[in-house]
C-alpha cells in the first residue's frame, strides 16, 4: 500500500472513532480485517500487530495512532490555552 493510501485509510479510521486508547502506550484499532493491538516499545517505537505490519513495517494503523495522539495533544493544547484566557487575568 503506498503512503498516500495509507495516510487516508489512517484518517479514515480515527475519524470514524476505531482507535482506542487501552493505556498510556497501548491502542486497539479496529480494521477493515480485524482488530489489531498497536503498541509502543520502550524505546518509543509502535509495532501493529497486523500482517502488514510484520511483512512492511509499516501499516493504517500505526499511522492512524500517530493522528490520534496528535489530535490529542492538539485538543489538550486548545483546552490549556483556553482555561488561561478564560481565568480574567487580561
Amino acid at each position: 500500500m503506498g503512503l498516500e493510501r495509507m495516510s487516508q485509510k489512517a484518517f479514515k479510521l480515527v475519524k470514524q472513532g476505531r482507535v482506542v486508547k487501552m493505556d498510556n502506550d497501548r491502542y486497539e484499532v479496529v480494521g477493515d480485517h480485524g482488530i489489531y493491538t498497536v503498541a509502543r516499545n520502550n524505546a518509543g517505537k509502535l509495532h501493529c500487530t497486523c500482517q502488514g505490519f510484520q511483512t512492511r513495517g509499516r501499516c493504517s494503523h500505526v499511522v492512524a495512532v500517530m493522528i490520534y495522539e496528535a489530535e490529542r495533544r492538539r485538543r489538550r493544547k486548545k483546552d490549556v490555552e483556553e482555561k488561561w484566557w478564560n481565568m480574567g487575568e487580561f
